[in-house]
């Protein structure tokens, strides 16, 4: 049977054990997601499976010599390259034919009245213009039509965007055909379409197997049907389960290691004060056998509890019922981009702005922030709001700085004490305070520029992808903070699980026109597939479920829409009886 079988026994980095005895077998129609906390070296593994780190205790199996592909995060070293070339060196058969023909040429060059040389040649060159030349234009073309990217062939890499790039990548992993593809954040920095496109991809399309790092975890949830977790000193965990299912089961399994390592430590206490009672006099015996029993005992090892990071967020003051007004707006810098007929953010609102075009949202958030003016009529903003903003590439630090430094910068000049205090609810310690931005990673990155907005005052935040980089217990914690936050909350994301669990509106473009949607993304897409007006309240509290649905589905639909309405009720009714 084809496989991958890959063993470690031990990677070090820098006299620290990073990566130990961990066994991992890839079958065929195997669709794997590994999870991990954003420091557990993750892409150190993916590099090892395509054999891009060879310096470590390893074995690889590959006797059938499977073809695998790594979709890096950074795709191009070459920014002035075209993205045509870019896609034809995905094509490594054309690559070497043409590498062929020049070393042949080199050797005609240098003895023109070789026949056997010049034969040669011809073949090559006839067999690469009636054959590949043609072919791999014509893929390139045909991937580039149906990953949407055609009018990108062109364009230089450094004149396309990250989201762009992404699909650029995927493209070029299509006209290679691996056996095995190795995703690592495929989601990061692509719109919730393309997201969803590379979704319905790979469950539908995709004839291969793949191994997948993302913390998208409704992404992981419809692609993948093994989990592999590794956590420090937990090292590997196998579950037969998406990734949904496999937090049940790993928290029914830790539940059990904790309560069978307490009851040991319990059981292990009581000895001892046995031991010690009776260590001298009469019984010394028997307490010097009990000791040497205890001692044999082979004792479980202690449960790891990961740390998890807390989020804090400052509130200021009171806001009026309305803090944003729009009314006949034309939002653009120059020209219109789209319109706003009338809409108000209130007052403890949660909005998902959803976006296909990243001018259009810029544009939009610093109209907000009345960095842009309005092209025509009225926006308000109420005079007490005070906006706290984090954008998503993290423009309000400084790279070239330290992390105390960026304090000082924001005008908050802390001593170490207090600084150390404030950090350690991210994850960061004393060492860190006089690391540069740039010896950080994006995840710590994204951190510290929460911790320093923390000490700002606000009612009104507006967040641009925060949960970018962010691994699970990280993005849990954020959700549940803002779960909690007083005020208003417009939030740009492409992380649909968030996006679920924080919406109460969604404001959307629709024919060039900013409109509104109620409650999360779930209800949203169910509009759009089912022709429902988004004014309709599927899930209202208050309410029953609006009966206009009934016109508009068929009977089982209804039924079961309404039985997931009753459900939902009932789970916020349990919750706030707690």
């Amino acid at each position: 049977m084809k496989h991958l079988k890959v063993k470690i026994n031990s990677l070090e980095f820098n006299w620290e054990i990073i990566l130990k005895d961990i066994d991992i077998t890839i079958n065929k129609t195997d669709r794997i997601s590994i999870v991990w906390a954003n420091w557990a070296w993750k892409t150190t593994l993916l590099k090892i499976f395509t054999w891009e780190i060879k310096n470590y205790d390893w074995s690889i199996d590959n006797i059938w010599n499977l073809s695998l592909w790594y979709l890096h995060q950074i795709y191009s070293d070459d920014e002035n390259k075209l993205v045509r070339q870019e896609l034809k060196d995905g094509l490594t058969d054309i690559i070497e034919m043409e590498n062929k023909l020049d070393i042949i040429e080199e050797k005609m060059n240098n003895n023109p009245q070789d026949i056997q040389t010049i034969d040669e040649y011809t073949s090559i060159l006839e067999q690469f213009n009636n054959i590949w030349w043609h072919d791999y234009n014509n893929k390139i073309h045909a991937v580039a039509n149906w990953i949407w990217i055609l009018n990108l062939l062109d364009k230089k890499l450094c004149e396309v965007s990250w989201w762009q790039r992404t699909k650029i990548a995927l493209a070029k992993v299509l006209l290679e055909s691996p056996d095995i593809l190795f995703l690592d954040e495929p989601t990061n920095f692509i719109d919730m379409s393309s997201v969803e496109w590379l979704e319905s991809f790979l469950q539908n399309k995709w004839k291969g197997w793949y191994v997948i790092i993302s913390h998208d975890r409704e992404f992981l949830d419809k692609t993948c049907n093994k989990t592999y977790e590794i956590q420090p000193k937990r090292w590997l965990t196998f579950y037969h389960t998406n990734y949904s299912d496999y937090l049940l089961e790993r928290d029914r399994i830790e539940k059990k290691k904790i309560e069978n390592f307490k009851r040991e430590q319990e059981f292990i206490e009581k000895e001892e004060k046995l031991i010690n009672r009776f260590r001298a006099g009469s019984r010394a015996g028997w307490a010097k056998s009990r000791e040497k029993s205890l001692d044999k005992m082979e004792k479980l090892e202690a449960p790891y509890i990961p740390r998890k990071p807390k989020f804090f967020f400052e509130f200021s003051g009171e806001l009026p019922e309305k803090v944003l007004s729009f009314k006949e707006v034309f939002i653009g810098r120059k020209e219109p981009l789209f319109f706003i007929s009338e809409l108000y953010l209130y007052r403890k609102q949660r909005i998902w702005v959803v976006w296909e075009n990243w001018v259009w949202k810029s544009t939009f958030i610093k109209t907000i922030l009345n960095e842009i003016e309005i092209l025509d009529w009225f926006y308000s903003r109420w005079k007490a709001v005070k906006i706290w903003y984090y954008s998503q590439m993290h423009e309000e630090l400084d790279k070239n700085k330290t992390l105390r430094e960026n304090f000082e910068k924001h005008w908050f000049s802390y001593p170490d004490q207090h600084l150390i205090w404030l950090l350690s609810h991210y994850l960061f310690e004393k060492a860190d305070l006089d690391k540069k931005i740039s010896e950080l990673s994006w995840w710590q990155t994204s951190k510290l520029l929460f911790a320093i907005l923390w000490q700002k005052e606000c009612n009104l935040l507006i967040l641009d992808e925060p949960t970018n980089h962010l691994d699970y217990d990280t993005r849990e914690a954020l959700e549940e903070s803002l779960k909690n936050f007083a005020w208003s909350l417009l939030f740009i994301s492409h992380d649909r699980y968030f996006v679920n669990k924080l919406a109460t509106n969604i404001w959307f473009i629709d024919d060039w026109e900013l409109s509104v949607s109620y409650w999360n993304y779930e209800d949203y897409k169910f509009k759009l597939e089912h022709n429902i007006g988004m004014d309709v309240n599927i899930f209202d509290e208050e309410a029953e479920l609006n009966l206009v649905l009934e016109e508009k589905l068929w009977e089982k639909e209804f039924k079961r829409l309404k039985n997931k309405f009753w459900k939902w009720k009932d789970k916020r009714r349990a919750k706030h009886k707690k």
